[in-house]
């Protein structure tokens, strides 16, 4: 599976996280699904891979999700 790597731009106490890639590829990142040791956090850059939506019409998963060094979030890769 293709892994993307991008910076976290949204979270709140739910665990719900956001992950911003254009205004048109945003993914939903659940923190079951953040493999770390400490919260996920605005400005992170994370590497992640994509699943399908939860529910119709929301935005797709980011799964299997680990933290990254802030030049690799913000470098471009897809």
């Amino acid at each position: 599976m293709e892994r993307k790597t991008r910076t976290i731009y949204s979270t709140n106490l739910r665990g719900w996280s956001f992950i911003y890639v254009t205004p048109q590829e945003r993914y939903f990142l659940h923190l079951s699904e953040f493999k770390s040791d400490h919260m996920p956090m605005v400005g992170e850059g994370v590497s992640f891979e994509v699943a399908p939506p939860r529910k119709p019409g929301q935005l797709p998963c980011a799964v299997n999700v680990v933290p990254v060094e802030p030049a690799v979030a913000n470098s471009g890769v897809a």
